[in-house]
């Protein structure tokens, strides 16, 4: 059985103002790359095959926390926001409507902003965990928020029109196992260690 460790990238401005990412190639901030040179991973990510998003977020990330590039996988990308992308919340809210987040989180074939379908994301990232499952050891994959969320929900169940369950903590590492690709919840919310001098 093969375990996976999801994690987040580093904060980024846009992070910091709310603003919605997706595909848009944010780099770290200097407080998100002061961030991640600070921490390590725990040792169930040692030795483990490495899988990286291919924007530069996530790989700065990796490479940050001693990973290489590892694997570029595009099923890693954040779920794409289309015209929704560099907007705030609120400014969704006012252009698209008080249920804009819920219709883009429940309905199966809307795309916000002509971006990509909830529906779109859990496909392609159930398929890079099938992918991982076949591969021989464990593996770490440095995504996006969408890509966690994503990940908990295919191991759970979550319908992600609720708020994101208090159990889950992003800026944290999701642990997964994979029994053929099927995902469970193996560790939620391991912490990094913190690198000494």
């Amino acid at each position: 059985m093969t375990r996976i460790a999801f994690l987040r990238h580093g904060p980024t401005g846009w992070n910091a103002q709310g603003r919605i990412q997706g595909h848009t190639d944010i780099g770290l901030s200097k407080a998100g790359i002061a961030r991640m040179a600070s921490l390590r991973l725990p040792p169930l990510c040692d030795g483990a095959r490495v899988f990286v998003s291919p924007l530069s977020r996530a790989r700065h990330t990796a490479r940050l926390l001693g990973l290489d590039d590892g694997n570029t996988d595009a099923r890693l990308r954040e779920q794409n926001w289309g015209a929704w992308e560099g907007l705030t919340r609120d400014e969704i809210l006012s252009r698209h409507g008080a249920d804009a987040f819920l219709r883009a989180g429940t309905g199966a074939a809307f795309r916000p902003g002509g971006g990509e379908s909830t529906a779109e994301l859990h496909a392609r990232v159930g398929d890079f965990l099938r992918d991982a499952a076949q591969g021989k050891g464990d593996a770490v994959a440095v995504a996006h928020l969408g890509v966690l969320r994503a990940a908990y929900t295919l191991a759970t169940g979550w319908d992600m029109a609720t708020p994101m369950p208090p159990d889950l903590d992003v800026s944290k590492i999701l642990v997964l196992s994979l029994d053929g690709g099927v995902p469970r919840i193996e560790q939620l919310n391991l912490d990094f260690l913190t690198r000494t001098a």
